[in-house]
Parts: C-alpha cells; sequence; structure tokens
C-alpha cells in the first residue's frame, strides 16, 4: 500500500481562500467599526462643547439685569450686562464659533463647530436655541445636527 500523506494543491488552495475571505471580512468589520467609534465621538465631543456653552449663556442671561438683542427677528446676536459687571457681554457665531465677547477684553471661544443660535425674548423668559455643524471633518453617521433649546427665566 502506498499512502501519501499530505494535502493536494487544490486543498491548499480552497483552504487558502476560505483564509483569506475571513481575513477581508474581520478586516473589513474592524475599520466599519473604527468609523462608527470615531463617527459618535465626535457627536459627543460636539455635544459636549454644546452642552458647555448652553450652561454658560444660561447662566448669564438668567442673571442679565439689561438686555438688548442686535439682530431680529430670529435673534442671534444678544448684548447684556450682570449685576456684577459694569461691562457689556454678548454672544456671537462666526467661522463656525461661538463667540464671548465684552467690552473690556477679547473675544473668548466658547464652543466650536456651532451653526446658529437664536434667542426668543420675552417678558420674563429667553428662549434659547442652539444648532450644531451638519458634519465636521467630513465625519459621517455622527447624528449631526444636533439642536438644544432651553428656556431661562430672568432673575432681574
Amino acid at each position: 500500500m502506498n499512502r501519501q500523506s499530505g494535502m493536494t494543491l487544490m486543498e491548499l488552495t480552497v483552504g487558502i481562500a476560505i483564509i483569506a475571505l475571513v481575513a477581508v471580512t474581520a478586516g473589513s468589520m474592524f475599520v466599519a467599526g473604527m468609523r462608527s467609534f470615531q463617527a459618535r465621538h465626535v457627536g459627543n465631543v460636539v455635544m459636549a462643547d454644546l452642552r458647555f456653552a448652553m450652561e454658560v449663556v444660561a447662566s448669564d442671561l438668567r442673571a442679565a439685569t439689561q438686555i438688548s438683542p442686535l439682530n431680529s427677528p430670529g435673534v442671534s446676536q444678544i448684548q447684556f450686562i450682570r449685576p456684577s459687571d459694569t461691562v457689556w457681554r454678548g454672544y456671537h457665531i462666526s467661522d463656525r464659533t461661538l463667540w464671548l465677547t465684552q467690552t473690556s477684553a477679547a473675544p473668548h471661544s466658547l464652543a466650536a463647530n456651532v451653526a446658529s443660535l437664536t434667542f426668543a425674548i420675552e417678558p420674563t423668559a429667553i428662549s434659547i436655541t442652539m444648532t450644531s455643524v451638519t458634519s465636521v471633518d467630513g465625519v459621517t453617521g455622527s447624528g449631526l445636527p444636533l439642536t438644544l433649546t432651553t428656556r431661562v427665566m430672568r432673575r432681574n
């Protein structure tokens, strides 16, 4: 009896093809997972920036004594005086960035990737709506744009 051990060329070819198919599938799943992670991370960073900026704006406007809308209707810029300050402070958007401006200091960046900021001024309250940009650095699937809205009751 003549027994030969080993594999035929056909068996080797089929085995290599199966291994290659599994490797390509695993690689594409890894790349898709990384893209998904990056998109969610970008969305989370933008959300954190918007939340921080919204908290700062709401806190400032809650304590404001004088409020002057600079644009209307759908106010996008606002100026105000807080009791602890003797300077006008205001907010505006330039180059996808929300800026805090003061008459006695240089503008200060509050949040990046902001597309719009609007104020609806009522006698005792101010509604604030902030919207993010639709995409960041070409990342898709990040859940953008995000819109945050809050209503601030004026104390003064």
